[in-house]
């Protein structure tokens, strides 16, 4: 597990764009999503670990730079939720929170900082993979999906404990 800490800006290099945001990709128009994410890229080799009941299911997945992924996912009925906290040493990025409808023609989004404060929150606009992200204090943005699935895939991780 990460502990709650308060991460610092600690860029990783090859990281998701440069300070002043990025001008393409995913997470194009949404700096603030940018800025906070470039702080803990995973990269390297990595392990995971994980498990689930019928309710619920987790895997916690650790990379070579230090950057550890804890994915938290629940059913209560017909909604589900999901969790992502991205830490690196030990101290908690960011998180994004995710509740997603019952028949999945929703996802609601809301991203918070490493103090827990809230950073955008966002819905799906299709099932093509956009977003409509609103940084706070911003406009609403369209993006893809996939700025919000900042992990990748730990399929290539080796089975194993996060140190």
């Amino acid at each position: 597990m990460i502990p709650m800490g308060v991460g610092g800006l600690e860029a990783s290099a090859g990281g998701a764009g440069g300070s002043g945001g990025a001008t393409s990709g995913p997470c194009a128009g949404a700096t603030c999503l940018t800025e906070l994410f470039q702080t803990c890229v995973p990269e390297g080799g990595c392990s995971v670990q994980g498990g689930a009941s019928p309710s619920a299911s987790f895997n916690n997945a650790c990379y070579a730079n230090g950057v550890t992924v804890l994915n938290e996912g629940g059913y209560n009925g017909p909604n589900t939720t999901r969790k992502l906290v991205v830490g690196r040493n030990g101290i908690v990025c960011y998180r994004i929170e995710m509740s997603i409808s019952a028949n999945a023609s929703a996802v609601n989004y809301v991203v918070l900082d490493a103090r827990g404060d809230e950073v955008a929150t966002g819905s799906s606009l299709d099932k093509a993979g956009s977003v409509a992200i609103t940084c706070k204090g911003g406009t609403l943005t369209p993006i893809l999906a996939a700025c919000l699935e900042t992990v990748g895939d730990t399929s290539r991780c080796d089975p194993g404990s996060c140190p």
